[in-house]
């Protein structure tokens, strides 16, 4: 897969890493996210540019992106979950005959973007949903410590941690999660301007709380097959051609089959096919409709690195660690926030680089917020809460377990490998 990813995307590759800074922290083949204008956190403000919208208090939008061009009367941004670029070199060569993939080779144009820190779904698509970094809005962790209500919450769950398999406890209890982004969304800049932005989604996803929170002046489209979504993005542009429009596709089984099968199984080639032939028909009945100056554009929250789950990297058959702890970790398994008792910061620094020799850079959350991996101010009131004392930064293929269920993932996400942090940007002007 690196190979192929290193040969398609050589050009725009060179240039990401041509900007990365170094850092002890940093392996070869590791990337931070670059906020300047090459994360999927500047593609906001560059879709309010296009659609004529004010991007106010968003980074600054994509570096390149004038590329695509000026101004669009329709933009449609499609977020495959979990699509990483390394993960793109194995599909090109499986799906070669791919309509969609043939029509990017004709008439595209394709680019790499960072993801943020965590490479993670709800820091990450919060920041494609709001233009800011995770360490302004404050979404850090799959697992986040939330001082303020005194328990770790699940945010995909909005429920305590401990209880995530009953979603939505938090809201049940009064605190809604619209409240819970200090920033406006990228709907609300939308809603400001008059443009009409809708988002669609898997029903399954449709009406959850993070979707709640994200989505702040945005329609949202619930879909049960792929058939009914192109057929809901057609008809609604349709209806609405001669205004100005944002479409949001998010598909998330592609990151799901890679977490629970591996990268290589043949349900995502299945599936990625024909969601990708789905989306090529709509995209040459659009070019068929005279709709107007239309943007399509392909992109992901994250990547995927593969490994295969090791008891020995579950923290629960580590006691002596455990005894240190003031609270079980948090964040992500591949990017992992140690909260130590008082006194015991360097124990659980001795145990780790022990047990684990090689396998973690152990730096302090403080050192990671100043050197900016989490974005720059302002952020978030509770950052330095919600970043433990000291984060474990994954090497090569390892990772932290701890939930109170079996580990069966055969590909993780959340830290700093290439694998988890480049995503293709593939954009198609009609």
């Amino acid at each position: 897969m690196a190979k192929n990813m290193y040969d398609f995307y050589k050009d725009a590759y060179s240039e990401i890493k041509g900007k990365m800074p170094e850092r002890p922290y940093l392996d070869k083949q590791m990337s931070l996210p670059i906020y300047e204008g090459y994360s999927v956190a500047n593609l906001p403000a560059s879709i309010c540019n296009w659609l004529g919208s004010e991007n106010t208090g968003m980074l600054p939008p994509l570096a390149f992106e004038k590329i695509y061009g000026d101004r669009f009367r329709h933009v449609i941004l499609v977020i495959v979950d979990g699509l990483g670029a390394y993960q793109m070199g194995m599909i090109r060569e499986r799906l070669a005959d791919n309509l969609w993939l043939r029509l990017m080779s004709e008439y595209g144009t394709e680019r790499l973007l960072t993801s943020i820190v965590p490479s993670a779904t709800a820091a990450a698509l919060t920041s494609l949903w709001t233009g800011v970094s995770g360490g302004t809005h404050g979404l850090v962790g799959y697992e986040t410590w939330m001082r303020s209500l005194g328990m770790v919450v699940n945010f995909l769950q909005y429920s305590p941690s401990s209880i995530s398999s009953k979603p939505g406890l938090i809201g049940d209890a009064g605190i809604l999660p619209e409240a819970i982004l200090p920033v406006p969304t990228l709907g609300n800049h939308l809603m400001g301007g008059g443009i009409i932005s809708r988002s669609h989604m898997p029903i399954a996803l449709a009406h959850s709380n993070l979707t709640r929170a994200q989505m702040a002046g945005v329609s949202v489209v619930p879909y049960r097959r792929f058939g009914d979504l192109w057929e809901n993005v057609k008809e609604l542009l349709e209806a609405d051609r001669e205004k100005v429009t944002f479409d949001s596709v998010y598909w998330n089984d592609l990151d799901t089959y890679n977490h629970l099968m591996g990268m290589n199984d043949n349900r995502i080639f299945i599936d990625l096919g024909s969601f990708f032939d789905g989306l090529a028909r709509t995209v040459q009945a659009l070019s068929r409709g005279n709709f107007g100056k239309t943007l399509v554009l392909v992109t992901a929250d994250h990547g995927h690195i593969e490994n295969t789950p090791d008891p020995n990297r579950d923290i629960k058959n580590h006691p002596e660690l455990m005894h240190n702890l003031m609270i079980m970790p948090c964040g992500e398994n591949r990017l992992t926030y140690f909260y130590p008792k008082s006194g015991k910061e360097t124990a659980i620094r001795n145990y780790i680089e022990e047990t684990w020799p090689d396998d973690f850079y152990l730096v302090s959350g403080q050192e990671l917020i100043a050197d900016g991996i989490f974005g720059t101010a302002a952020f978030h009131p509770d950052l330095d809460n919600r970043i433990g004392e000291w984060v474990a930064i994954a090497r090569g293929y390892a990772y932290f377990w701890w939930p109170n269920r079996p580990d069966k993932l055969y590909s993780r996400h959340g830290g700093l490998s290439d694998q988890e942090m480049i995503v293709p940007l593939m954009g198609l002007a009609l």
